[in-house]
């Protein structure tokens, strides 16, 4: 079962049981406050218990200089680098180069730093509440997929020709599956797979209007 598409402005925020698409053209870009780049939101998760705590965190980042990160101590991050575009970070003193698609974990109280960007790099980011699993990896080529919430938490695509349902996604238009299986399509695509092993007890409906959105840091090179 697939919800309604959002109209321009609105968050994609669905019902838990009902699989959501989340248009890329829909996410408001910010600022960050250095001005070094922009950020989109894509989804945000809230605890049930702490309704002002973040559990984990999906967002686009725009990076365009090089500059440190900002510090989140109580997260862990992992990076995927979403253009084909040379970056390379500094982790705790340690040099990464990454190629498109490949994806870097970090702590979020180590030292990076983004040491080197040619052009607009873009970097998706996984960000989870230290104790909470989280990882990215990748669906590539030609497949048709049965997807749902136990088999992933989101689905961002990348690249190629995506189609969910019968629906045609565009690049970086993100699905949030839910309890029932809908069929993704991939055609010498490119998907990267988000999983989050979240307690059903420490997590609540995700962040929408109206609702607080906390830990937002709009100077943060991964925000």
């Amino acid at each position: 079962m697939l919800t309604p598409e959002p109209r321009a402005g609105e968050s994609g925020i669905g019902y838990a049981d009902a699989t959501r698409v989340i248009r890329m053209t829909t996410l408001e870009p910010q600022r960050w406050a250095n001005g070094r780049g922009w950020t989109r939101e894509i989804h945000r998760e809230l605890a049930a218990d702490q309704p002002r705590t973040t559990t984990w965190r999906l967002s686009l980042a725009d990076i365009e200089e090089t500059g440190p990160f900002s510090a989140l101590p109580e997260m862990d991050r992992h990076l995927l680098s979403a253009a084909p575009v040379p970056l390379q970070l500094s982790i705790d003193g340690v040099v990464h180069d990454l190629r498109y698609t490949q994806v870097v974990r970090f702590a979020g109280a180590s030292q990076v730093a983004a040491t080197a960007v040619q052009g607009r790099a873009q970097a998706l980011n996984l960000m989870t509440r230290r104790g909470i699993r989280g990882g990215v990896d990748l669906l590539s080529g030609d497949a048709q997929l049965p997807v749902s919430a136990t088999s992933a938490t989101a689905l961002v695509v990348l690249d190629g020709t995506v189609s969910l349902g019968g629906r045609q996604l565009e690049r970086f238009d993100t699905v949030l599956p839910g309890s029932d299986e809908t069929l993704l399509d991939l055609r010498k695509a490119t998907v990267a797979r988000v999983r989050v092993a979240t307690p059903a007890a420490h997590t609540s409906a995700p962040a929408g209007p109206g609702r607080p959105l906390a830990d937002t840091r709009s100077d943060d090179y991964s925000s």
